[in-house]
C-alpha cells in the first residue's frame, strides 16, 4: 500500500531518459562519459527521427524549451550538452526529484530586464566617462592654441627687433664706407649734424664732446642723421 501514492516523473522526462538510454542511437545522443549530462551529436537527425518517435514533433527548439522548464543547463557552449542533478545515467529513480519549473516565463523577463538595466547603467556610465574625456581633449585644445598665439606673438616681436637691428647695421656700414672713402667726411657731417643741433637749441659744450670723442653711439646718431638729412647727389663723395 506504501507505494501506490508514489508520483511517477513526468512522462517528458522519461521519454527523454529512455531516448538517452538506449545504445543504438548513441551516435544522435548519449550520455557524457562522466554519464551526468547528455549530448545531441547530430541535431538534424535528432529532430528528424527520435523527437517522432518519442514525442510526436520534430521541433528541436520545443524540446530545449521543455528541459530549461525542468531546469535543465546547457553546460557547453560549443555543443547540445544538457545537465540536472537529478537526470544521470543508469538512475532513472532519480528522476522523481526533478521539478517543473513554475512562473519560468515570468523568471526569464526578470532576469532579462535586470540585464537590460544593468547595460543600461554601463553605456550611461560609459557616456559620462566619454563626455569627461572630451571635456578634457576641448580644454587641452584651447590651451595649446593660446600657446601657439603667444610663441607666434613672441616670435613677431623678435623678427621687428631683428629688422631694426640689421636696419642700424646698415646705416653704421654705409657711414663707415663713406668715411673711409673720403677723410673729411666725418668733420664734415660732424660739422653739419652739430650746426643742425645748435640750431635747435643744442648746447656748445655737446659740440666740443662729439668733436673730441666720437663714441659708436655718436657715429650710429650721426649715421642716423646723414641718412635723413643729406640726400646723395652722385658717386663724387659730394654732399
Amino acid at each position: 500500500m506504501e507505494g501506490l501514492h508514489d508520483v511517477g516523473p513526468p512522462p517528458f522526462l522519461s521519454k527523454t531518459f529512455e531516448m538517452v538510454e538506449d545504445p543504438s542511437s548513441d551516435s544522435v545522443v548519449s550520455w557524457s562519459r562522466a554519464r551526468n549530462s547528455f549530448v545531441v551529436w547530430d541535431s538534424h537527425e535528432f529532430s528528424t527521427t527520435l523527437l517522432p518517435r518519442y514525442f510526436k514533433h520534430n521541433n528541436f527548439s520545443s524540446f530545449i524549451r521543455q528541459l530549461n522548464t525542468y531546469g535543465f543547463k546547457k553546460v557547453d557552449p560549443d555543443r547540445w550538452e544538457f545537465a540536472n542533478e537529478g537526470f544521470l545515467g543508469g538512475q532513472k529513480h532519480l528522476l522523481k526529484t526533478i521539478k517543473r519549473r513554475r512562473n519560468v516565463a515570468q523568471n526569464m523577463q526578470q532576469e532579462v530586464g535586470a540585464c537590460v538595466e544593468l547595460g543600461q547603467y554601463g553605456m550611461e556610465e560609459e557616456l559620462e566617462r566619454l563626455r569627461r574625456d572630451r571635456n578634457m581633449l576641448m580644454a587641452e585644445i584651447v590651451k595649446l592654441r593660446q600657446q601657439q598665439q603667444n610663441a607666434r606673438d613672441k616670435v613677431s616681436g623678435m623678427e621687428e627687433r631683428i629688422r631694426n637691428t640689421e636696419r642700424k647695421q646698415h646705416q653704421m656700414m654705409s657711414f663707415l664706407a663713406k668715411a673711409l672713402s673720403s677723410p673729411s667726411f666725418v668733420q664734415q657731417y660732424v660739422d653739419k649734424y652739430l650746426q643742425k643741433r645748435k640750431q635747435r637749441g643744442v648746447e656748445i659744450g655737446r659740440k666740443r664732446r662729439l668733436t673730441m670723442s666720437p663714441s659708436v653711439e655718436n657715429l650710429e646718431e650721426v649715421a642716423s642723421f646723414t641718412s635723413r638729412d643729406w640726400p646723395r647727389t652722385g658717386g663724387s663723395g659730394e654732399y
